[in-house]
């Protein structure tokens, strides 16, 4: 029997596309709402999903389709997408013999492919692009604390303000993982499809969501401690410099008492 292939693209784009966007590009589009992203059937075939972190996957696109649909979007670097942005594909296969779905590392086999299918693949392969652009941008996280370890004898008072605006940029990083990319929680339309839930967590190991998730959690961790030790250094200069501001204003009023009483005698 006949096998059709099909090819998924995740592309990372600047900002997230919305519904609007997406509505005046594309008039007449009918948008389906998962996991607070869009899927949009462009045809038959065809669908488009948009993501709330700033990816887009492309189902059944060919690489023209795809720049041009960037282009449109006005996505900057839409000519040359595969090496200037994030991207990451992952083709399937419509096998009539496959019965359930079956991942491995090359390939998706599976007998059924509409809108729902589509979703799943679309979202799972946004995560992985969306967490492989948190791990980069951790990466260089973890080389600014670097600096933090280096220069850790030397801190100054004045130094809280920019420790101050590193730990608020970890915290940051660490509410849109767990807010925008949605990977510790399943998305509602599993949990009453078994295949479908087959399918995401086949999909979800096959590209290591989890443990790369844990690897994340993991420097974060370390990242708040390497931020907590720098403020907790931070301030203890801080008292120790009230503490001697206390000291000079004692010793000063010791030198006016004194001042004082010897005028008098």
């Amino acid at each position: 029997m006949e096998q059709n292939n099909i090819l998924f693209v995740s592309v990372e784009v600047p900002y997230s596309i919305s519904k609007k966007d997406l509505e005046i590009e594309f008039p007449g589009l009918i948008l389906t709402a998962i996991e607070n992203s869009f899927v949009a059937e462009i045809s038959n075939s065809k669908f488009l999903f948009s993501s709330s972190f700033g990816v887009m996957t492309f189902c059944n696109f060919s690489h023209s389709e795809i720049k041009s649909i960037l282009k449109r979007l006005k996505i900057e670097h839409a000519e040359h997408y595969e090496a200037a942005l994030l991207n990451q594909d992952y083709p399937m296969i419509i096998d009539p013999n496959q019965a359930a779905p079956k991942i491995d590392s090359k390939t998706i086999k599976y007998n059924k492919f509409d809108k729902s299918v589509a979703s799943i693949i679309s979202l799972v392969l946004a995560q992985s692009v969306g967490l492989e652009k948190r791990e980069r941008s951790l990466d260089k996280k973890m080389q600014d604390s670097k600096k933090i370890y280096e220069k850790i004898e030397n801190f100054k008072i004045s130094d809280r303000k920019e420790l101050m605006k590193f730990a608020s940029s970890i915290s940051k990083e660490r509410f849109d993982i767990l807010n925008h990319l949605y990977l510790l929680d399943k998305p509602d339309i599993v949990w009453d499809e078994p295949i479908l839930e087959s399918l995401y967590n086949q999909l979800s190991h096959q590209l290591e969501l989890k443990s790369r998730f844990e690897v994340i959690e993991y420097k974060l961790a370390h990242l708040k401690e390497s931020v907590e030790l720098g403020m907790s250094l931070v301030n203890q200069k801080s008292s120790e410099y009230l503490e001697w501001i206390i000291i000079w204003l004692i010793v000063i009023e010791v030198l006016f008492t004194l001042y004082d009483a010897f005028v008098k005698y």
